[in-house]
Formats: structure tokens, C-alpha cells, sequence
């Protein structure tokens, strides 16, 4: 992120008494946008191959933006307690290159309140050896872009990686002494796919037993990605049949023990995601690289999506304007209408007196009271007392009722 673009104006200090002041816990995010091949359906932002050379001052400027941050004292005492490396592709960084990581932004950072570090790996540039790597950096969970082990969807999606591969990947016992947790994401909704080419897929994956936890993600077809540029072409499967899978996902998910702890996500019991959880309850998290999204209530901001604008803003050590592509600050309507949007997707729900502390506004007002009650009649929604959490079919529903539910 070409970030925080008004670290160096005086103003800041203020803004930085009311808002710091406090904050006891950090989750960090890293960017790695670099890709072997951009796939159809993606709409982050990456880009395909790397110069050496490029990517070097790309991970140096990544340091330089976490210096930013510790000279300006605007984090104060913040322990961080959750990493996650993502992309792009992380695993398609080379050793040396994952060494120039570690020099220089890991090897300054405090560990040892770290309770998760997770890496995002594809299966064909994985290798056992940058795993030790990972490890030895710190890392505690890795997670496999496979998307699809169906070779005619993966082919579709322009994934880079075999069927084959993949299963290498997941199923290589070398990696029980490295990490806690090895997760799988895989995307369902495909072109022309189907509830037994996604069986197949979900039985391969669930069968291996180090594999603690999965993502699923129904395929978004985005405007500018090739998919989107053919969206009309595309053999998508009806929403009957979308729905259908979703419910298979869950299905088989329960057969291995996975509990669903998010509309998308499953995990064994203890193996949720912690940093993912900490992005649904609008707990603070520094994003550094390109087009990285940083929050500290009630500011966000994000970074600048060029990989040459960001290097360039931050190599000036202060972080001009035009390195930053996105900045609000979330009133506490907007804050409200997040926590149902994102309170719904999960198990942890909604709680009214959390809620009303964090917002300053009532969760169950005389117009949300009746349709609330109207979810819990249908199956939607659980009610106990002051907590209210969606089923797992009203997960499937849980757009639908946060729209309605935003008065």
C-alpha cells in the first residue's frame, strides 16, 4: 500500500490520539502480486511473470513502508497477532527472493505475539523447500489455491496446475513437522461445472488428512477479467445448481468433521482462520504492498494497485497522495450496516449490546424487529437472547437479509 498518506502532516498526531490510542492487537498483511499466469476469473490485483530485479525492489519497498509505520510511532504498543501472506502468489517468490523477505521486513518485526502466519501457495510453484523456508520465518499454516481438480475446469480457468500436482502438493507428509494447519481453497459455480465434477474435487481434497481446512468460494464473475469480457458465453451453472453445490460443500465438509464457520469457510474445531476472522470483526490490520488495504476504525485506506507507483511513493519515505487509490472513514451508520453485512456470514452472529456499544445505534429497532422475527420463523436465523446467528441455509441467504435488514 502506498499508505498512510497523512503520516507526515502535523495533523496526524491529533487524529492519531483519538484513533491509536488503545489498540492493544494488529493483524499484517503482505502483498506479493506477482503470478506465473493471471487466471480468468481473477480480479485482484497481480500481475503475470516478474524481473528479478523488479521484484527485488518491490520486496525492499515492502520494508521501507513497515518503517514508515514503526518511525511514525502511529501504531504505539500494537502487538501483531496475526501475518498473512497473499497475493498473487506468494509461492511464486524464489528462495532468495523469500530470504530478501525475511532481511527485510520479517526479521524486524516481534514473533512472538504472533498467533497465526499463513502463506498462500499454488500447487506448481510450491516446492518442500521454500516450506522450510516458510517455517523457519515463522510461518504456522499453509494455504493451496486448487480451485478445481477436474482438468477441463482448470484448463477453463487458465489455472497454471495439474490435478496431479495439486494432490502432490496437499498430500506431501513432509509437511506434518512444519505446520499446524494445511488448507485448501477451491472456487464451485464453474463454467460447465457440475455437482459430480465438484464431488470428485471435494472428495480427493477431504480425503487427505493433514488438509484442516477448506475455503469454497462460488465463482464471481467480475467486469474486465476475460471471464467477465465473455460472461454471456460462459456455461455457468443455473443458481438452482450453484446452490446445490453449496449445499454438497457443506455436506461433505460435515462427513470430515469440518465445521462451517463462514459462509465460504470450513475448518476442524480450532483450525479457523484467525486472521480472517479479525477482517469480519473490524479488528485492525496493516496491509503493505500494492494495492494492500489497511484499517484502523474509523479510518480505511488502501494503497496505490501499480506495482511502479507504489515503489516509487515509498521510496521517498513519505507517502504521497497519489499512493493511495482509496481512503474513507466509516461513520456509524456505515459501521452498522457492515457488522450485519458481515455478522451474517459467520457463526459468531450478531450481538445486540456489542452492536449498540460499537455503533451507538439499536440493532433491533421496531422496523428490524419483525423481519428478524421472520428469519427465525423461516430457518434463517437463530435467536438467543441478545445474540443473533444465521443457520447454515441462512448463510446461503445471508446477502439477502443484510439487505433487507439495512434500514
Amino acid at each position: 500500500m502506498g499508505t498512510l498518506f497523512y503520516l507526515f502532516i502535523p495533523a496526524l498526531f491529533v487524529w492519531r490520539d483519538v484513533y491509536f490510542f488503545g489498540m492493544t492487537n494488529l493483524s499484517l498483511y503482505i502483498h506479493i502480486p506477482f503470478c506465473l499466469q493471471k487466471c480468468r476469473y481473477c480480479d485482484f490485483y497481480s500481475v503475470p511473470g516478474g524481473d528479478p530485479l523488479v521484484i527485488s525492489r518491490y520486496i525492499d519497498a515492502i520494508g521501507r513502508e513497515w518503517g514508515i509505520y514503526e518511525d511514525s510511532g502511529v501504531l504505539g504498543n500494537a502487538a501483531i497477532n496475526t501475518v498473512y501472506v497473499g497475493g498473487g502468489t506468494p509461492s511464486a517468490l524464489d528462495l532468495d527472493m523469500w530470504g530478501r523477505l525475511e532481511e527485510a521486513l520479517f526479521s524486524r518485526i516481534n514473533k512472538s505475539t504472533i498467533r497465526e502466519w499463513s502463506v498462500e501457495c499454488n500447487p506448481e510453484s510450491f516446492t518442500i523447500e521454500k516450506g522450510r523456508m516458510y517455517a523457519k520465518s515463522g510461518a504456522t499454516r499453509l494455504t493451496f489455491g486448487v480451485q478445481s481438480l477436474n482438468a477441463r475446469e482448470l484448463s477453463v480457468c487458465g489455472r497454471a496446475h495439474s490435478a496431479e500436482k495439486a494432490i502432490e502438493a496437499l498430500g506431501d507428509e513432509r509437511l506434518d513437522g512444519l505446520f499446524d494447519s494445511i488448507g485448501a481453497d477451491i472456487i464451485y459455480a464453474l463454467p460447465g461445472q457440475t455437482a459430480d465434477t465438484l464431488d470428485n474435487t471435494l472428495s480427493a481434497i477431504l480425503s487427505i488428512p493433514r488438509v484442516k481446512h477448506l475455503s469454497a468460494y462460488e465463482l464471481t464473475v467480475a467486469d474486465g477479467t476475460p471471464f467477465g469480457r465473455h460472461k454471456k458465453m460462459l456455461p455457468l451453472p443455473s443458481e438452482e445448481s450453484a446452490a446445490e453445490m453449496y449445499e454438497l460443500i457443506g455436506n461433505r465438509c460435515t462427513e470430515r468433521g469440518m465445521g462451517q464457520y463462514e459462509v465460504s469457510n470450513y475448518a476442524l474445531a480450532g483450525f479457523e482462520s484467525i486472521h480472517n476472522r479479525a477482517y469480519w470483526s473490524h479488528k485492525p490490520y496493516i496491509g503493505l504492498g500494492a494495492s494492500a488495504h489497511s484499517y484502523i476504525h474509523p479510518k480505511r485506506w488502501s494503497n496505490a494497485a501499480g506495482i511502479e507507483r507504489y515503489i516509487s511513493a515509498v521510496s521517498t519515505g513519505t507517502l504521497i497522495n497519489n499512493a493511495v487509490d482509496f481512503e474513507e472513514t466509516l461513520t456509524p451508520l456505515e459501521l452498522s450496516r457492515e457488522i450485519i453485512f458481515l455478522g451474517l456470514r459467520g457463526i459468531d452472529g450478531i450481538d445486540e449490546d456489542d452492536f449498540a456499544a460499537r455503533t451507538g445505534i439499536s440493532f433491533c429497532p421496531e422496523g428490524r424487529k419483525e423481519i428478524l422475527r421472520g428469519y427465525v420463523g423461516s430457518g434463517l436465523l437463530k435467536n438467543s437472547d441478545k445474540k443473533w446467528t444465521p443457520t447454515p441455509r441462512g448463510m446461503l441467504f445471508a446477502d439477502m437479509m443484510a439487505r433487507e435488514l439495512m434500514l
